[in-house]
């Protein structure tokens, strides 16, 4: 049973009588009883128990002062007590009722707000995201507002199943609106697991996948009404820019389909195959440039936007495939074979 700090019963336990109560109550209905004690043998309870059980059946209105024992309780019609039961769930909902209207009034008032804000932010139609929380705040926008067509440039850098999980989440959610899905990845998803297995999925899911030898940046274009870049050069790797300028949305869907045109197909049910001895994705020729420029492992991280796990497992992949066993070493070979 759970009790306001006031005393007051909840609804949710009005409704659910438990035995022990239910017996109290029969004891008074049918055998007219008004001392404890005696209740507690009929009932074969211990008294505090009994006791308990006729503040309970008080409380809900199925025991009244008794007129003809002073001091004494009786109990209450069934069917009376029934309707007290119902009279108080009335006023229960109505109170949920008014606490829904004033929650949705404060939210409403809350997203105007929110809304006046990014507004006010806006330079001829560009809101600038600073952070991946606000990225992501935007695409769940986006992903609910699409009703057409969502096309998407995926560059170099290969995805995390974090950022992969979230994606599809929202894929799903455009996907019961009948949105047509484009993607354009990069060559090199062939030889990385999750973005690869990301690519499939998106086929499997009715999803129309090419692939190129380059891209310029990190594009989303919805519909023909938002367009989310980044990657741009000088822009930070957890940064994008919102463009919602129709001309310029347009002009990104333009360049968006220059791309598919010559862009390839992808293979489906394709599978990794080993890297050639002499080839290097963009990401690693990046990854051994920061390096050799004298970048710790968080610093090269962070500038990548990938995890410091996933530089320091690429590097280890790359001295592998380098056959050294040092970075510095590494850094040789690398040269040697014109990779940096």
């Amino acid at each position: 049973m759970q009790v306001t700090q006031t005393g007051k019963i909840h609804l949710t336990d009005i409704c659910s009588l438990d035995q022990e109560t239910l017996r109290v109550y029969r004891a008074f209905l049918f055998h007219n009883e008004r001392d404890a004690h005696e209740l507690t043998r009929l009932t074969s309870n211990g008294d505090g128990s009994v006791k308990a059980a006729i503040a309970r059946l008080i409380d809900l209105s199925l025991l009244a002062p008794s007129k003809d024992s002073p001091g004494g309780l009786r109990a209450v019609d069934p069917l009376r007590g029934m309707r007290v039961l119902l009279q108080r769930e009335q006023a229960e909902l109505a109170m949920r009722e008014n606490r829904i209207k004033h929650n949705r009034t404060v939210l409403d008032a809350i997203a105007a707000e929110y809304a006046a804000a990014r507004k006010s932010a806006h330079v001829e139609g560009i809101e600038r995201l600073h952070d991946i929380d606000d990225i992501r705040t935007r695409l769940e926008a986006l992903a609910e507002s699409c009703q057409q067509e969502c096309l998407a440039f995926y560059p170099a850098g290969e995805l995390t199943e974090e950022s992969v999980e979230a994606f599809r989440l929202l894929n799903k959610r455009a996907f019961a609106h009948g949105v047509r899905f484009r993607s354009i990845f990069i060559d090199s998803i062939m030889r990385d697991r999750v973005t690869r297995s990301h690519a499939q999925w998106m086929v499997e899911h009715n999803c129309e996948v090419r692939t190129a030898p380059s891209l310029p940046m990190r594009l989303l274009v919805v519909d023909t009404t938002a367009a989310v870049v980044s990657g741009l050069p000088e822009q930070g790797p957890t940064s994008a820019l919102l463009f919602s300028s129709r001309p310029v949305v347009l002009a990104m869907r333009a360049l968006f389909q220059a791309y598919w045109d010559h862009a390839s197909w992808f293979p489906q049910g394709a599978t990794p195959g080993e890297a050639a001895p002499d080839e290097i994705t963009p990401l690693e020729r990046r990854l051994l440039e920061l390096l050799a420029g004298g970048l710790t492992d968080s610093a090269v991280a962070r500038a990548l936007g990938i995890s410091v796990r996933t530089e320091r497992r690429k590097m280890a992949e790359l001295m592998q495939r380098l056959g050294v066993s040092s970075r510095f070493a590494a850094g040789v070979q690398a040269t040697r074979r014109q990779w940096i």
